[in-house]
């Protein structure tokens, strides 16, 4: 009893890669997560949905590109000022809204819609980079398990409350504050600080995390070189897994 006691206690040291997994779910369950059930709701929640139609248009096209050159900046600014500036325009999009319903105006939900594309790229740049190379070999299934189970309650909480709040309503529904999904957004936010890089992650045989960094900016530029090259069969292959579940979230947030 007293050795499984020692290993438990090792197991759930802060820097421990079950305790650092552990983190970054809350942090994706209150950013990503929240963003999620915002858009759920259908055009963010708003009676004319063109706003956020034009703000999550924004929001993918930056997206795009970011989420190819984020894996980049993240060896750069490692992890935690990486998902820090990632879940920050979580809380401007969020509140793009909130200024939205008071001076009907998108331009402002349009630009936020297209910085959170920017950084949504370095948050899940960072989430995967964690993901990899963190957890032990034989144990990074049942880690990404633990992080897509905590992430996706966000979502499944964000979309409780309204319901609970008009299960007994058949007229003038209630609706969510939008300060309430600031503050887990601002909470998630500081949570992401808390992140430690991989050099001080140390797993229960001692052995740490792999620190990958580039040798060289030509490093750097011949890695994305190789990646924009013509068509392959590779590209081929991701395209076609990705495609049709970006496109849920598409016609989700319409």
């Amino acid at each position: 009893m007293g050795v499984e006691e020692e290993s438990k206690s090792k197991s759930l040291r802060y820097n421990s890669p079950i305790v650092q997994v552990s983190l970054i779910g809350p942090v994706c369950f209150c950013c990503p997560g929240m963003f999620n059930a915002l858009s759920g709701m259908g055009g963010g929640g708003q009676v004319d949905p063109t706003a956020a139609n034009n703000a999550n248009t924004a929001l993918y096209a930056t997206f795009a590109v970011f989420g190819i050159l984020g894996g980049g900046i993240y060896n750069v600014l490692g992890p935690h000022l990486t998902l820090f500036a990632g879940c920050s325009t979580y809380v401007l999009y969020a509140g793009s809204f909130l200024y939205c319903n008071h001076h009907h105006n998108q331009t402002f939900v349009v630009v936020a819609g297209g910085l959170l594309g920017v950084r949504a790229g370095l948050l899940w740049a960072g989430q995967g980079a964690i993901m990899t190379s963190y957890p032990p070999p034989n144990r990074k299934g049942s880690f990404i398990s633990l992080f897509w189970s905590i992430l996706n309650m966000g979502g499944v909480n964000g979309g409780l409350i309204p319901f609970i709040l008009n299960y007994h309503r058949t007229e003038d529904a209630a609706s969510v504050n939008d300060a309430t999904y600031i503050g887990f957004m601002s909470a998630g936010t500081l949570l992401s600080l808390g992140i430690l890089p991989p050099g001080r992650v140390i797993r229960d045989d001692g052995t740490r995390c792999t620190n990958i960094k580039y040798s060289s900016h030509r490093v750097f530029v011949l890695i994305y070189a190789y990646f924009f090259q013509p068509m392959k069969r590779r590209h081929v292959v991701i395209f076609s897994e990705e495609m049709p579940r970006q496109n849920f979230y598409l016609f989700n947030i319409s």
